[in-house]
This record gives structure tokens, C-alpha cells and sequence, in this order.
């Protein structure tokens, strides 16, 4: 009987502990207010969490003929450009605990009211930003057209302005806690004093542009300032180099270059666009229009913008994405390997670097390769003795763009890059345009004058063109 009741009597104190302990475990907001939404608003976020810039919406090219114009654009979802527009950001704690903060602005504008390029979208987006009045009927809706993505609720400011807040929890959380938790948020919003431009110090991701990039990275600000500046000003002289090659068409947009400080956070961000990455450490992805660079490893880092930036400048310089590996892929290891000059911010290309060395071990095998790789799409170059097609690409653009303007024997090559974009720009495929760009040296042992470039005329080439 004495243990019953001693146990009776020790029981609540048990559950008030375990009770407390719990409350303690689950998820807390920090405990001062951060400038959210570029200066837009105070509010605070939850504690030992890092955040992350809402995703880069993805479009789809199409192309359109129309006798012998040929125009090519990109197409939306308008429901992902209002997202884009709607959403602040999102910050994730250790434990996989997941907030996020969005405006509410609009409904969404419907398909068969609008023309589906982004232009079209934003412009009725303004439309419906105008009109938009928050009562709880078009609360509701905006409510059902963002999906039950966690625990959510609307937060109205005194100015007019609502936002929405969502807790995605990964860890048992007691309804009553997650309401105490939005609770707990909506008391810590506020207008922020901070001007429009100013960096959400939350997010703890910062942006910086010129006039042909705009780079949002995560890095330290004290520490990879320099290396921003620096990445810009060598992706600057790069871009005078790619427009010497290949010529723009028109005005070329400026290019988007997210650096993320983590590969863990790049290949997070590359997942939740639909793509298990465990491999690279950057690329060009066309339909989100952005360049991505993890720079765990500064000189990794550059060497890959060095490649990947080459597709993303023929993309907007020929407003066509669906290039001949041959020329895509040997112009972007064409610019790998470059001499920089950072007094005179000037790019010079030469003829070392890993791709020249594979030449140089077995050149005839290189050569013997060209008529093959000609023919190869882009999901066959993907396949097989890649790191040979790679080889095999840089060989045959070192030899159009520089190798045959030393020696005259080799003139009739000098065409074939100019004729090929030229195709393209009408209207050719890939593989037209290569076959008819190469008919300037039909009847030519492309391999053998390859073969004779490399073993005897290489070093005049290094003095030819850029």
C-alpha cells in the first residue's frame, strides 16, 4: 500500500516533468525578430534554422515558325510564377522542421485569360494584385490554391498587407504546440523600419549584380565578397570572349548565378527540382534560367563556371537551347581553360588543360573519333566513353575557332562555326545544321587534317584569333 501511494502521490510530478521536457524539445522561433523579405517586415523564424530562397520557377521552350521566322520563347505554369511572386522563403531547423512565410497578393489568373510567357503572367498578376481585396471568401481560396503544405494561418498587418505562415513539422508536434508556435510568430510581426533594399538578414542569402550578372549566394559576406567580385569580374571577360566566338543575336539577358556555400544545400535545392544529384558540383538549368555553383571548392568553383556559363550565354545569345553537342559542349570546354589577365580583365585561350592532355596521349584515337561524335545528340554524348566525346568536342572547336587559321591548307574550316549558327537561327535542327555547316569541307579527311593541325601546326595556332 505504501508504494501504491507513493506512487500516486509522485505521478503528477512525473507528467508534469514529462510535459515540461516536451514542451522544452519542440520546435522554438528565435528569440529576437529578423528582417524578413528584403527589409519588407520584422518577424522571427525558428530557432537554429537556415534559410533558403524560394526556387527559381521552371519554364518550358517552345518554338513557334511562321514562314521563314522562326521565334523561340519560354512558357509558364501561371499557378509557379504566382507562387514565385507570393513566396518570401522558407527556413528548415536541425531537426527537419520546416516554416514558411508567403504575401498574399492575388488569386491566381486563369489559363485561358492570359498569354502563358512570363510577361504575360506578371502582367496579369498586376491586374489581379489591383483588384485584390483580402475578405475571407478570397482568403479561403488563396488558401486552397497554395495546398495543405503544414500548419498554416493568415497574419493581417495594421497597414492592410496579410501574410501567410506554415509550420511543416518532422517531428510529433501536438496540435496545441503548433498553434502556440503561429501564435508566437504572428506576435512578432511587425513593419520593418529597414528601406526596401535592404538584405534579408534571416535568410542569410545575399544578392549583388552588374550589368550582365546578378549572383545570390549564401556565402559569409566578410569572406566571399571577394570571391563574388572576383567571379564576376572573370565571368565579365569571359562573356567579351563568348561574344567574339559566337555573336549574340540581339540584346543577351543578364545572367542569374546562385552560389551555394554547401554541396548538401545544392544538392537539396536540385532535389526539390526533381533531380537526385549526387555528382556535379554546378551546372546550367535552362528552364529555371539560373546558373548553379557550389563553392566548397573556390578553384572547382570557377573551373565550372568557366564551362557551364558558356550554356547559359549560347542560350540567351541564340535564344535556342537545343544545340549539337559538338558545338555546345566543345565551346563550353573551350572556355575551361583560359589565360586571364585580371589587370586588363582580358581572357586568352590556349591549348593546355586536362582535355589538351588526353589529345596529346593518344591523338589518333581523338581524331578517329570527330565523325562519330558529328553525329551524336545530346543523350548519346551522355552515354558510352563520355569523357572521350568531351575530349573529342574541346579537339574539334580548338581546331575550327583557332587551329585552322594557322596554316591556309586549313582555310575552308573556317566557316563551319559561323554557317552552323547561321542554320540554327533559320530554323534547322541540330543535326541539319551540322550536316549542311560541314559540307564547307566535304570531300576532306577531317581526321587526318585534324592529325596534321596537332602534330605540326599547333603552336601557331596559340598567336591566332583571341
Amino acid at each position: 500500500m505504501l508504494y501504491f501511494g507513493a506512487m500516486k502521490r509522485i505521478l503528477p510530478f512525473l507528467s508534469a516533468a514529462l510535459l515540461s521536457l516536451a514542451a522544452a524539445s519542440a520546435p522554438q522561433l528565435k528569440p529576437q525578430a529578423e528582417v524578413l523579405a528584403a527589409g519588407e517586415l520584422k518577424a522571427k523564424v525558428l530557432a537554429g534554422s537556415r534559410g533558403v530562397p524560394p526556387m527559381t520557377p521552371a519554364g518550358q521552350m517552345c518554338r513557334v515558325t511562321r514562314g521563314d521566322e522562326v521565334r523561340e520563347y519560354k512558357v509558364f505554369e501561371p499557378a509557379d510564377l504566382w507562387r514565385a511572386r507570393a513566396e518570401i522563403g522558407s527556413w528548415e531547423d536541425r531537426k527537419g522542421n520546416v516554416q514558411r512565410v508567403a504575401r498574399v497578393l492575388s488569386g491566381v489568373p486563369a489559363m485561358d485569360r492570359i498569354d502563358c510567357s512570363q510577361e504575360g503572367i506578371d502582367a496579369r498578376l498586376d491586374e489581379l494584385e489591383k483588384d485584390f481585396k483580402p475578405t475571407d471568401e478570397n482568403l479561403e481560396a488563396w488558401r486552397r490554391a497554395w495546398g495543405p503544405k503544414g500548419t498554416g494561418r493568415f497574419v493581417r498587418l495594421k497597414t492592410g498587407r496579410v501574410y501567410w505562415v506554415e509550420f511543416a513539422f518532422a517531428e510529433t508536434v501536438s496540435p496545441a504546440a503548433a498553434q502556440k508556435l503561429l501564435q508566437a510568430f504572428e506576435r512578432s510581426v511587425s513593419v520593418s523600419a529597414s528601406a526596401a533594399s535592404a538584405s534579408g538578414r534571416a535568410m542569410k542569402w545575399w544578392e549583388t549584380k552588374n550589368a550582365q550578372y546578378a549572383f545570390l549566394t549564401d556565402l559569409d559576406p566578410a569572406k566571399g565578397k571577394k570571391f563574388v567580385a572576383d567571379s564576376m569580374k572573370l565571368m565579365t571577360a569571359l562573356r567579351k570572349g563568348f561574344e567574339y566566338y559566337v555573336p549574340p543575336k540581339g540584346e543577351t539577358a543578364v545572367g542569374k548565378v546562385r552560389v551555394f556555400r554547401r554541396k548538401a544545400d545544392y544538392q537539396a535545392y536540385r532535389k526539390a527540382t526533381g533531380t537526385v544529384d549526387l555528382q556535379s558540383c554546378g551546372l546550367w538549368d535552362p528552364n529555371r534560367d539560373e546558373l548553379l555553383i557550389v563553392a566548397e571548392s573556390p578553384e572547382e568553383a570557377l573551373a565550372t563556371m568557366r564551362h557551364e556559363s558558356f550554356h547559359q550565354y549560347l542560350h540567351y545569345a541564340t535564344k535556342r537551347g537545343d544545340h549539337a553537342p559538338w558545338f555546345n559542349e566543345g565551346h563550353a570546354t573551350f572556355f575551361e581553360n583560359v589565360k586571364y589577365n585580371p589587370a586588363k580583365n582580358t581572357i586568352r585561350v590556349i591549348d593546355t588543360g586536362n582535355r589538351a592532355m588526353w589529345v596529346d596521349r593518344d591523338p589518333v584515337r581523338v581524331a578517329n573519333a570527330i565523325p562519330r561524335l558529328l553525329e551524336l545528340g545530346h543523350d548519346d554524348f551522355s552515354r558510352g566513353d563520355v569523357n572521350l566525346n568531351y575530349v573529342t568536342a574541346w579537339a574539334v572547336c580548338y581546331f575550327l575557332e583557332k587551329g585552322c587559321y594557322a596554316a591556309e591548307e586549313f582555310a575552308p574550316y573556317r566557316g563551319i562555326c559561323a554557317r552552323y549558327l547561321e542554320l540554327m537561327e533559320g530554323g534547322s535542327s541540330p543535326f541539319d545544321a551540322t550536316v549542311q555547316a560541314w559540307s564547307l569541307v566535304k570531300g576532306r579527311d577531317v581526321p587526318a587534317d585534324f592529325l596534321k593541325f596537332w602534330r605540326a601546326k599547333r603552336k601557331a595556332a596559340l598567336g591566332k584569333r583571341l
